[in-house]
């Protein structure tokens, strides 16, 4: 069976130092090839032809396209002769929303189904320092854990993209996908935990410290109270001299 490109949006990103240039292209949709991944490989090479053109344009004076960065942002293939109903399954694989920044992402306690994947923008966990870019994923450990969201995920810019892929629809659409995008999950699951160790490290030490604190006090105290009884059997002595 071969299939031809439907749809096909593709991000690429120059990776010269200081260069800004970061811009989306939509592929011709009359690709085709005996796979899907031969189909993107195309559209890759398509993508950078016109990306070197755009950049050199706009940079050429300065530098050439280096070393470009060629995210997929949305594709969408059709095999040649399937009907409807297969072409909207395989979009069912993956689903893209834009977002503006402060825009909720992820609201904890939400229901988890996908895996998230940040194809433009950046995202942050609320109210933590942590940060996605382009090419992070999240959401990964509710999958594994309880299956809700554990904290709000939220736009750091306008025009913040994420791809949400159903992992069981996905390792049927495109196997090699579903395992990086399992690969990178475990990753990220075990920077979670990394973080979390240290967290529970830090929060030990600083119930350490409390206590050594309050048992100083303790004993600054029965130290206090001696010296206060001490005071007041000498006052009583004296006291009685007169």
């Amino acid at each position: 069976m071969a299939f031809k490109l439907k749809k096909g949006i593709f991000r690429v990103s120059c990776k010269n130092p200081g260069c800004t240039f970061d811009k989306e292209f939509e592929i011709p949709n009359n690709l085709m090839g005996v796979t899907e991944e031969d189909v993107e490989s195309e559209a890759k090479k398509i993508a950078k032809d016109m990306a070197s053109i755009k950049h050199d344009a706009l940079f050429g004076k300065r530098h050439y396209l280096t070393n470009p960065l060629i995210r997929k942002v949305n594709c969408v293939y059709e095999a040649i002769g399937a009907s409807a109903a297969s072409i909207i399954s395989q979009s069912e694989a993956v689903k893209y929303n834009e977002y503006k920044k402060g825009d909720i992402i992820l609201k904890k306690g939400e229901i988890a189904t996908t895996i998230c994947e940040v194809v433009k923008g950046k995202a942050a966990v609320d109210k933590t320092q942590h940060k996605y870019e382009i090419g992070d994923t999240f959401g990964a450990a509710a999958l594994l854990v309880n299956q809700t969201r554990t904290a709000d995920v939220v736009a750091s810019e306008d025009g913040t993209t994420i791809a949400f892929y159903n992992l069981k629809e996905l390792n049927n659409k495109d196997p090699r996908k579903a395992k990086e995008l399992y690969t990178e999950a475990m990753e990220d699951i075990f920077r979670i935990i990394l973080d979390m160790e240290t967290l529970i490290d830090k929060l030990d030490k600083e119930i350490e410290k409390e206590k050594i604190k309050n048992e100083n006090g303790k004993q600054r105290c029965a130290s206090l109270e001696k010296d206060l009884r001490e005071a007041n059997k000498k006052v009583s002595e004296l006291e009685g001299k007169f």
